[in-house]
């Protein structure tokens, strides 16, 4: 024990011993009757109690009735809405468990990382823009009505990049043959995957078609901005934005083929499959009717609870009431509750012994 605790007990103890018991004359009391079990008054106010706490809760009913009813009214469309998020939160655990497994399976084969999405569009855009500004220039020069040259332009400019797909479906190819193993000797994650290492792609002959068709295109729109600036600028500036569109194709086919991943955007196609999935529930979890409910529900247990509070403190305060009439009135009711007294053991009555 600290020095601080010793003298604590110390004072304590020399306060203890200063205390002296006053000496008094004379004390009595008279306990109650025991022969009334309970007073009239007592049964009076014991029944006015109990009015009060049914009192309280029919007020606290009526309080609370606008938004009970609300609640009830409210019940089918929260009960459906509730229906419906434990399927969507089923959704989204399933999405989240595609995404990690896919991720966990396929991961270490994506070639494409987040920032080349960003690159390839701006590639694309970037390529589209200047052979349409190159084909809008010329047409004007030629006398053409520049909404009508504007449309023809652009127009052109997508086809250039669209001849560039091409390239997506070459890598894909590669892709397929760099992966693929015997489907036998896959592990069972692997399994659910089969598809991406079959090395089962669109075939030769198919990509040779594709291939045809987009060179059928760059040569198409090379030769017609070539003639297009040839009759408006000479020779030379035809070669020149001839060669150009053929390059914005070409350009195109090299952006595609660096960012196509078909590992990559499956692992994508599934995050967002996720990410709708969370957006869903989200939505369904804010519906009003859930929240209205909910509120209504939580007012009218509040109201009710105030209201039963009020009521117990009521029943209290006429308990109170009845005691302090028997305290005034001694001489009837006594002073007290007369202390029961321990039976001593080894005790016997004459009655009993008899």
């Amino acid at each position: 024990m600290s020095r601080h605790d010793l003298r604590a007990v110390d004072a304590a103890t020399e306060e203890a011993d200063s205390i002296i018991l006053q000496l008094i004359d004379r004390a009595g009391a008279v306990p109650r009757p025991d022969n009334v079990k309970e007073f009239h008054s007592e049964r009076e106010y014991h029944a006015k109690a109990q009015t009060q706490t049914e009192t309280y809760t029919a007020d606290g009913e009526a309080a609370a009735r606008e938004a009970t009813v609300t609640a009830a009214g409210l019940e089918s469309a929260a009960t459906a809405a509730t229906g419906m998020i434990t399927g969507a939160a089923s959704g989204v655990e399933a999405a989240r468990d595609l995404l990690a497994h896919a991720l966990r399976t396929l991961g270490h084969l994506a070639r494409r990382n987040t920032p080349a999405k960003v690159r390839y569009w701006l590639c694309l855009i970037l390529l589209c823009l200047g052979d349409t500004a190159g084909i809008l220039g010329a047409a004007i020069t030629l006398g053409e009505i520049p909404l009508v040259a504007l449309g023809q332009a652009v127009a052109t400019g997508v086809a250039a990049i669209t001849a560039g797909q091409a390239g997506g479906d070459l890598k894909d190819l590669r892709l397929a043959r760099v992966r693929q193993r015997d489907l036998e000797g896959l592990t069972e994650d692997e399994q659910r995957y089969w598809q991406f290492f079959s090395g089962i792609e669109a075939g030769v002959s198919t990509m040779k078609l594709v291939g045809a068709l987009s060179a059928t295109i760059v040569v198409i729109i090379s030769v017609g901005i070539f003639s297009l600036r040839l009759s408006v600028e000479g020779l030379t500036s035809g070669i020149a934005f001839g060669m150009l569109a053929a390059a914005t194709a070409l350009g195109s086919f090299l952006a595609n083929y660096s960012y196509t991943d078909e590992i990559a955007d499956y692992l994508a196609r599934t995050e967002r499959t996720y990410a709708k999935a969370i957006k869903a529930h989200r939505k369904l979890a804010a519906d009003p009717a859930i929240r209205q409910r909910a509120e209504a529900l939580a007012g009218a247990s509040s109201i009710k609870a105030e209201h039963a509070h009020r009521g117990r403190a009521a029943w209290w305060q006429l308990q109170a009431l009845s005691q302090r009439i028997l305290r005034r009135n001694p001489g009837v009711a006594g002073h007290g509750t007369a202390t029961e007294q321990p039976e001593v053991i080894g005790r016997r009555f004459r009655g009993d012994a008899a």
